[in-house]
């Protein structure tokens, strides 16, 4: 009986030392494992530190470099005007001798008459009769008008000499083919490459390859790249560069410096013609004849500029090309009347002439929509969410045209969000994809 109480303890004192020897391993496990998540969760964390302390880095040395640069561009500027200051002192002083003398005065008038006669440079011209060599036109027009797509159209015909589609046929729309350089601050490479296929590309027409940050980034590299004697620069959009277009200070300071490149390549014999997109004001009214104080930014921009033309909304869908101001020529009473094609590559094709009020559309009466009137130019009313399919079929194809949603959003002014778009686009692509298939979204 005593042996089996022996056993009996000893079995006990077994069990419980057993018992005591697992839960201190459970413990000290227990342990290392919240030791090793702690560790891995610090790591992590000083990892997502490491990773933001070097993009910091990064975006500080981009600030820096182009600090740097700004810094050595306004010193070459300093350098230059003083260049120029020193000299004007130098031309300025008279010489000296024993006696001083002064220069004698040489007369800067002569007949009007005679003056005209002698002077044989005429007038030169680009695009018809409408913008001058070495002038500064102005096209403005509300956003999805085709604005972009007549800069670049007008782009590739300066640069290959070639007939402008969007004149008539009479006119004079032909010239000597000269170097382009479009500053396009809109498209994207991709966009240009899809709305240029199948038609001929000028090598002297040149593009930008790399963001502009500020005027004088933008005319020092108009300076650098224009080689003459004649050159034609096309800015789409200036408002994506300076949104305070609008403001006197910002106006002015643009055709400062427009007016000061234009006198320096002047200097080296190359004639510089400048072509500036830009935006109508909030207040534009679509259904009432264009004026000048529609441009954003009004009489400042206008003001500057040798010519003044306007692109906006049309019956049945067209686009109406309108001449505001034109300094050397009498003003065109008439407009014309164009039509968007996209074959072969997306272009403005000349329709006809008509006077102003009956090329405009109609305003839509009882509350209806103008039928006439394309679901792109059609104006949106506030809070309506909805749209129709012709809207998404259109959303679709310049969706597969490479458009983000947000261009998307802008072109066709939907009354929706570029997210609603994501998710309309999606869901229609997934119906259209065929079963088995691997179409890309």
């Amino acid at each position: 009986m005593k042996k089996r109480w022996i056993k009996f303890g000893f079995a006990v004192l077994k069990a419980i030392i057993t018992a005591a020897v697992t839960a201190c391993v459970s413990i000290l496990t227990n342990k290392s494992k919240t030791k090793n998540q702690a560790q891995a969760a610090m790591d992590l964390e000083d990892h997502k530190l490491e990773n933001a302390k070097d993009l910091e880095e990064k975006k500080t040395e981009e600030r820096r470099k182009r600090l740097r640069d700004e810094e050595e561009h306004q010193r070459r500027m300093w350098e230059m005007r003083e260049e120029q200051r020193q000299k004007r002192t130098e031309s300025s002083q008279q010489p000296t001798t024993d006696q001083a003398f002064e220069v004698p005065y040489v007369s800067k008038v002569a007949s009007f008459k005679e003056s005209l006669e002698n002077d044989t440079r005429e007038l030169e011209w680009l695009v018809g009769k409408k913008i001058e060599v070495g002038g500064r036109c102005l096209i403005y027009g509300p956003a999805g008008v085709g604005k972009s797509a007549f800069a670049l159209q007008t782009a590739i015909h300066i640069a290959g000499g070639t007939e402008y589609g969007f004149l008539p046929s009479e006119e004079e729309n032909q010239h000597e083919a000269q170097q382009v350089i479009l500053i396009d601050l809109e498209m994207s490479a991709a966009e240009q490459k899809e709305r240029t296929r199948g038609i001929t590309i000028p090598d002297n027409l040149l593009r930008n390859t790399e963001p502009i940050y500020n005027l004088d980034e933008l005319f020092r590299m108009i300076e650098q790249e224009s080689h003459g004697p004649k050159v034609t620069v096309i800015i789409d959009n200036i408002r994506k560069l300076e949104e305070e277009m609008s403001q006197t200070n910002q106006v002015n300071e643009y055709f400062s410096k427009l007016e000061q490149t234009q006198e320096r390549l002047a200097a080296k014999g190359i004639i510089v013609t400048f072509i500036t997109i830009t935006h109508t004001g909030k207040d534009f009214d679509m259904y009432k004849p264009v004026q000048l104080s529609d441009i954003a930014g009004g009489a400042d921009l206008a003001r500057f500029s040798t010519s003044v033309y306007a692109l906006v909304p049309g019956r049945d869908g067209n686009v109406v090309f309108k001449a505001l101001k034109q300094r050397n020529t009498a003003r065109m009473e008439d407009v014309y009347v164009l039509r968007i094609k996209e074959s072969p590559n997306l272009h403005l094709d000349f329709v006809c002439t008509s006077k102003d009020g009956d090329a405009l559309p109609v305003k839509p009466k009882g509350g209806k929509a103008d039928k006439s009137i394309k679901p792109a130019d059609a104006p949106k009313k506030k809070g309506n969410k909805k749209v129709d399919e012709d809207d998404i079929e259109k959303m679709v194809a310049l969706n597969n045209q490479g458009r983000t949603y947000a261009e998307i959003v802008e072109e066709l002014s939907l009354p929706i969000g570029e997210d609603q778009v994501g998710r309309i686009v999606r869901a229609e692509k997934a119906k259209q994809k065929p079963e088995g298939g691997n179409q890309a979204a």
